[in-house]
């Protein structure tokens, strides 16, 4: 069983598989403060020349706290049949619910195996994810958030608009930091 502790942490997470762009910015990050291996600059690289991230981008509303859909209604589809079980942590007597943790059960991982199997197009998905655990291990949720307003285009983003793109930026970063790196 896999858990992702905290709505917003899942909100984070889902903007940066949702947002190729900022996932290699993200990537890049770690490069430079040496969190990550250079060789992760070819992630980066992947995710903004192979994944095809114009065909995969989905753009985030800005809501009061950051980058946030209503996750209720895409996740009814995964909680009735059994693949997820969302938790509530803390005490049932507490009056405001301090988070929600999202389990992802053995029932959705025998059935998230069968539709790569029967649609391998769902593989990016797959790498995107990989991608995105790899880039922000050992992150917590208000780092996230701070990488997230780091950019000018995510902060200045008026509430109930979509967050802009930052694709053309990061292309030049990484071109920048794969010559340097001898990576190109």
């Amino acid at each position: 069983m896999r858990v992702i502790q905290a709505e917003r942490k899942l909100q984070k997470l889902d903007f940066l598989v949702r947002n190729p762009d900022y996932l290699a910015d993200l990537i890049l990050d770690a490069c430079a403060a040496g969190r990550l291996q250079k060789e992760r600059l070819l992630d980066a690289k992947a995710v903004l020349s192979e994944r095809e991230p114009d065909l995969h981008t989905y753009r985030m509303l800005r809501n009061k706290h950051g980058a946030y859909e209503p996750l209720n209604n895409a996740l009814a589809v995964l909680r009735h049949p059994g693949l997820i079980q969302i938790v509530r942590a803390g005490l049932s007597s507490d009056v405001q619910v301090r988070r929600r943790d999202y389990y992802l059960l053995e029932a959705g991982q025998e059935f998230a195996a069968k539709l790569r199997a029967e649609i391998p197009v769902l593989a990016w998905y797959d790498q995107q994810v990989l991608y995105v655990r790899t880039a922000t291990e050992g992150m917590s949720t208000e780092e996230l958030k701070a990488l997230q307003y780091g950019h000018a285009e995510y902060a200045g983003t008026p509430k109930g608009q979509m967050i802009a793109g930052i694709s053309e930026r990061v292309r030049a970063r990484l071109a920048e930091a794969l010559e340097r790196e001898g990576l190109g």
